[in-house]
């Protein structure tokens, strides 16, 4: 028999809705985003316009990833708590206690968590260059996932591209503010705690955490960001507060933004793509270091959070 049959009714109820919310922003959220571009690039065609890089469409293809993230995401959210809490108001204090933005957090808790993502770049990195060596040994379905990379890195270059301080805080707004919250919000907040409570918690971090890998459209990225994904599960998890996956979702795409400027204005010293064995042997030292600090780092994040919990003493 399948496990799902032994759940309680209301909880199978809670998974299969969860599960059709999920499948409807998986399809929906990239056919809304291309009609969008569609009606802003009615002339000179959506993929022609994107390759040729036209810094006059720029603003508008920004504010059409702010307004599908919001509207698609972080809005709808509001409204579906409210079925498990039983509000009529989507923007009442127990819709936001359930997503965990009615909470206080401590700043200890918050910096560990921080500090954790930072510890798990050199591993992140590693696991993206093997994958990137791999794949052309797949054959024709290996280049054709290379391709899709390579189209979608020159997209991102194309979107975060910034050449001065004032586009730079505007661009990081766009990928790195509004995604932390609204994917947060609808990730963790929403998918997670539903399926932690339907299922379990550790099934809950894992299957959320591949959904937010799957959601990113990036099949040769698929294994690094689940793994990010479920590390934004556990440290929601353990803090039971929205805003600590907010912060390190935040940190770790404001991180990849410095690290896309570099490669911007210094193509041939940052090309992460030329790397020489000689260099993935140094790699490794770094990967070994950087876990033994996360896993002792989290091992004081797990600590302090359930402490915290237990005694309901958050200060923000």
């Amino acid at each position: 028999m399948n496990g799902r049959e032994h759940l309680p009714k209301k909880n199978s109820r809670v998974f299969y809705r969860t599960s059709i919310v999920v499948l409807t922003v998986l399809v929906a959220y990239p056919l809304f985003g291309g009609l969008l571009v569609s009606l802003v690039l009615p002339v000179t065609g959506t993929e022609n316009a994107l390759l040729r890089f036209e810094r006059q469409v720029l603003p508008e293809i920004r504010t059409i990833q702010v307004v599908g993230q919001v509207l698609l995401l972080a809005l709808p959210v509001f409204f579906l708590a409210g079925l498990r809490t039983g509000e009529k108001w989507p923007f009442s204090g127990n819709n936001f206690f359930f997503l965990g933005l009615g909470r206080k957090v401590a700043w200890h808790g918050l910096f560990l968590a921080v500090a954790g993502v930072l510890l798990l770049q050199p591993l992140i990195y590693a696991v993206v260059e093997i994958t990137g060596r791999v794949l052309p040994y797949l054959g024709d379905f290996g280049n054709s996932l290379i391709e899709n990379q390579e189209r979608l890195e020159l997209f991102l270059m194309y979107i975060a591209g910034a050449d001065s301080a004032h586009e730079f805080v505007a661009v990081a707004f766009v990928v790195a503010v509004v995604p932390a919250f609204c994917e947060e919000l609808f990730f963790r907040g929403y998918i997670q705690k539903n399926y932690m409570d339907s299922l379990s918690p550790a099934g809950g971090i894992l299957l959320t955490g591949f959904i937010f890998g799957l959601f990113h459209l990036s099949p040769a990225n698929l294994v690094p960001l689940t793994c990010m994904g479920w590390y934004l599960g556990y440290v929601y998890y353990k803090s039971q507060n929205l805003f600590v996956p907010v912060a390190v979702h935040f940190c770790n795409n404001i991180l990849s933004l410095f690290v896309l400027q570099l490669q911007r204005r210094n193509p041939d010293v940052y090309d992460v793509r030329v790397v020489t064995d000689d260099m993935i042997g140094w790699t490794i030292l770094p990967v070994i270091v950087s876990l033994l600090l996360f896993f002792f780092v989290m091992r004081k994040f797990g600590r302090l959070c359930s402490a915290e919990v237990a005694d309901n003493r958050f200060s923000l």
